[in-house]
């Protein structure tokens, strides 16, 4: 089979994330504006949905992972869901930002479990986590894989821009509900391009649907390699950081700096830096390493914090540090994605068998439960503030609650991060694993 991707390919899987994005960067940053602000529903009750879902996710994680290691089509294990997916996901956008006004308080708050449940724990479980480990079975090689997560993260970098600049504008126009119709029209668009231009290429030496391991055995399979837990850690770490950041970024800039308009331009100073930076990550990452250059990522981070810190009420130091903290997350995002095909080849050395979902899921489930747990956050520390959607000027304490959201506590989870990954090199072993591999693959 042909190992090369090209780069039409590569682009093709980059746009499946710009899909994702309309679905979930969307949710991120306006569905607590939306509960709060226009259905009604309590910032606590909104956080407690959040991590609540976010908690039964796992459980759907775990067994989505199973499902996609025992798929066997033509389409590959991880395309075909890719196709089955993307309408439900898009369905389930509609249905979040459409909350029924008839409906008493509970009801809504019903309504919102539900379909936030629906979206998190099953839509967006299926699409995502068969997206994420379409990178390793559609480029074996590392350098594919580097790359391919380069330009994923462009596509990423730009979906988040034009969101977070163009959504509120939107809403003005034609509504929350016309709003969702567009994106999530947009979403399923963009995922059968990557369907249709992808094709899964890694043949493991062992396979799961052959041997016809039930899930407790799948499981004590992926125990044994130890990089899995450090690395899903880590994602949990990330994306709650991002999640609580990403929730409180259009409260800050209206009630902290003063001017709703800035959202847009935080957003592009934020994002404009990683898309000039994540051409290069390939070239940096085959000199420096992923592990070096991701702990360098984490520094230049908490520079960037550290300016926001000096003066958190100044738009300029704002906008400064939120341009220093854009070079630091190209590492953090083409890296640590590409890293989790280091992960998946780590544990096909170890143990023979090459567990390509369930070990995705271990990493969904980390970045699903950290943006839960960083949105749950938004909510809570909202609510903690004594946070009032009906007042335009916020008291004393809801200011403090929003200047720790967006600048405190995502510097300490980005060094929590920093530390777990200290501990997860696999750079320093990985020229013998990839020499063992393909020895063991050229035997089979």
């Amino acid at each position: 089979m042909d190992s090369r991707v090209s780069f039409k390919e590569k682009l093709a899987y980059g746009l499946g994330d710009a899909g994702c994005n309309f679905v979930w960067t969307t949710i991120s940053a306006f569905l607590t504006l939306y509960y709060t602000d226009n259905v009604g529903i309590s910032a606590l009750v909104v956080g407690n949905i959040m991590l609540l879902t976010r908690l039964l996710d796992g459980v759907t994680d775990i067994i989505m992972g199973v499902i996609i290691d025992k798929t066997k089509t033509r389409w590959g294990k991880a395309r075909p869901w890719i196709l089955f997916s993307a309408l439900p996901m898009a369905i389930g956008l509609i249905l979040l930002f459409n909350v029924p006004s008839g409906l008493s308080e509970s009801g809504k708050t019903t309504y919102a479990f539900i379909t936030y449940l629906f979206v998190a724990a099953f839509a967006y479980t299926a699409c995502n986590l068969s997206y994420t480990t379409l990178l390793a079975l559609a480029a074996p090689n590392q350098k594919d894989r580097t790359s391919m997560s380069s330009i994923r993260f462009i596509c990423t970098s730009v979906t988040v821009t034009i969101i977070s600049y163009s959504t509120m504008n939107i809403i003005g126009k034609i509504g929350w509900s016309g709003m969702s119709f567009v994106y999530g029209g947009i979403a399923i668009i963009l995922l059968l391009i990557t369907f249709f231009g992808t094709k899964e290429r890694a043949v493991p030496i062992n396979s799961l649907e052959k041997e016809k391991l039930d899930v407790k055995a799948s499981v004590k399979i992926l125990f044994k390699n130890k990089y899995f837990i450090s690395t899903t850690l880590i994602f949990i770490a990330n994306y709650a950081a991002s999640g609580i950041f990403s929730g409180s970024a259009i409260y800050y800039a209206r009630d902290v700096l003063g001017n709703v308009g800035l959202f847009g331009t935080i957003s592009i100073v934020r994002t404009l830096p990683t898309i000039i930076g994540l051409p290069f990550f390939p070239q940096i990452a085959a000199k420096f390493g992923k592990w070096k250059s991701i702990l360098g990522g984490y520094t230049i981070i908490a520079i960037g914090s550290v300016i926001m810190i000096i003066s958190p009420e100044s738009a300029t130091a704002i906008l400064a540090g939120l341009f220093v903290k854009g070079f630091g997350l190209v590492p953090l995002s083409a890296g640590l994605f590409a890293m989790i095909g280091d992960v998946i080849d780590y544990g096909e050395w170890k143990t023979g068998y090459r567990v390509d979902g369930l070990t995705n899921s271990a990493v969904s489930f980390g970045m699903k439960v950290g943006v839960g747990l960083g949105t749950a956050l938004t909510g809570w520390m909202l609510a903690f503030g004594k946070y009032d959607a009906n007042l335009s000027v916020q008291g004393a304490s809801a200011i403090l609650s929003m200047k720790a959201m967006y600048i405190y506590i995502p510097l300490v989870l980005y060094l929590i991060g920093a530390i777990l990954l200290y501990f997860t090199n696999i750079d320093k072993i990985y020229p013998e694993m990839k020499k063992d591999l393909e020895q063991r693959r050229e035997n089979a």
